[in-house]
């Protein structure tokens, strides 16, 4: 006992070990108090261990708190690389911004700002205004509103016009967002009564005006964006589903992925714009900032002026509407298309990309591997890239990647690596197979993977 006894007097206070040069150098990074409680949550468990009898060096603990706060730091929101070929990824923040954006972010918000203050006229102003004009300018609607998100734009909807009434959807229809949001779950919760019509695969216009009664007050669509039924299937066009709205009926379409531009014909056929969707006739549409908008979290509300002006005077806007920042970047963004610069939106920098330009920044790494001295450990494959994000789906593009093997580390082994790395580099194990899709490379990547190899390669050698 007295052993245990000297082995427990041993162990460093608390204080002590956070002024260890060591561990000091990470206290910035999460907070004196987050790597307190690691600290201490670590020397607990070693004096536990040395109760139970097992004999640990003071080194194991400290050895064990770095990794812990290390472990904690790689929590933190930071940059990561995207090695996927997955471009618009749920996990990794949807579409990617440039730093342009931020360039802009800097000079015009650092400090104060006019949110709430028309400048023209001296006097208070509504927030996001210029940017909900770009709106209408892009899509050709009457007047557009920006919220958080565009499951909350589909709630502010169907509560303000269908609070205690019938929405009529088709069972096809009937989708789950991100996170596990449901149509049908969202509806409840807003008071509306769903209403549905038709099949999984076959809904006529018949469907839905055999489901219309004094009660209705919503045609509701939803777009295939994050899903697609081939085979046997049929849906009614956004202009015969036009007529069936009334005074008492409204067409609301949730557009979801909100694509505003008509790209290039060398990428066949794409997801419909928003500006020919609102020219069918629905009174609102909705869609999110954050897809092929190639912008921030948001949710986007554009249509019918008179139901625009209502959703904007419900006092649920309080609570989803936005920042100064998301208003910035959407404002960046749209004011990108307006001038027809569609490429230095960041998103469509990656989306307009040929296999040869792919094949630069390949050639790149494996030019700057081999004036390293690295080679053995990698060679080039050719891949499939995706639009993800719930847009294009089942839509592939030809891509290259880089295969890595290092001898006696398994794929999963190597994903793991990648992913601890500073900054964490996200690849795909497939066919028992890791590799980087340079789809979703950009050209100041290149060099930081080719750090990580090195410093595997040196691992695996022995030289470190």
């Amino acid at each position: 006992m007295s052993g245990i006894n000297e082995l427990l007097r041993n162990i460093p206070q608390i204080e002590k070990l956070m002024q260890d040069s060591d561990i000091a150098g990470l206290i910035e990074e999460t907070g004196k108090v987050v790597a307190a409680n690691i600290v201490r949550a670590c020397v607990e468990k070693h004096r536990e261990a040395v109760i139970t009898g097992s004999v640990l060096e003071i080194s194991n603990l400290k050895n064990d708190i770095i990794f812990n706060i290390k472990l904690k730091i790689s929590e933190k929101l930071q940059r990561i690389i995207n090695g996927t070929g997955i471009i618009i990824h749920t996990n990794f923040g949807r579409a990617p911004l440039g730093e342009n954006i931020f360039n802009r972010l800097k000079e015009q918000l650092s400090g104060f700002c006019n949110l709430e203050f028309h400048i023209p006229t001296k006097s208070r102003g509504k927030r996001g205004g210029f940017a909900e004009e770009l709106i209408c300018h892009i899509t050709g609607a009457e007047d557009a509103l920006i919220v958080n998100n565009n499951a909350s734009g589909v709630f502010l909807i169907l509560r303000e016009f269908a609070q205690g009434k019938e929405v009529i959807v088709s069972r096809g229809e009937l989708i789950q967002i991100g996170g596990g949001f449901r149509i049908p779950d969202i509806m409840k919760e807003s008071g509306a009564v769903l209403v549905e019509t038709g099949t999984t695969n076959i809904t006529a216009i018949e469907d839905y005006m055999s489901a219309i009664t004094k009660d209705t007050a919503m045609i509701f669509s939803a777009h295939t964006s994050n899903y697609k039924i081939e085979g046997f299937s049929e849906s009614p066009s956004l202009r015969e589903l036009s007529k069936l709205k009334n005074e008492n009926i409204i067409y609301v379409r949730d557009l979801g992925s909100g694509n505003v531009v008509q790209p290039e014909n060398e990428l066949g056929v794409f997801e419909q714009t928003v500006y020919s969707e609102i020219a069918q006739g629905p009174d609102i549409i909705c869609f999110s900032g954050d897809k092929l908008l190639g912008g921030c979290q948001a949710g986007i509300i554009a249509g019918n002026k008179a139901f625009i002006s209502r959703l904007r005077k419900n006092q649920l806007m309080r609570m989803i509407r936005v920042d100064k920042i998301t208003y910035m970047i959407l404002q960046e963004t749209l004011i990108e298309y307006i001038n027809g610069n569609k490429n230095n939106v960041e998103l469509w920098k990656l989306i307009m990309q040929k296999p040869d330009d792919i094949m630069k920044k390949v050639n790149s790494f494996f030019n700057i591997m081999k004036d390293r001295g690295i080679s053995g450990c990698s060679m080039i494959t050719e891949t499939k890239a995706a639009y993800g994000g719930g847009s294009m789906p089942g839509i592939e593009l030809d891509s290259y990647g880089v295969e890595i093997s290092i001898p006696e580390t398994k794929p999963n082994e190597l994903n793991d690596y990648f992913l601890s790395f500073t900054p964490p580099i996200a690849g795909i194990v497939r066919d028992n197979r890791y590799i980087i899709d340079f789809f979703t490379i950009f050209e100041r990547d290149v060099n930081v993977i080719i750090n990580a190899v090195e410093s595997l390669v040196n691992k695996s050698a022995g030289n470190i």
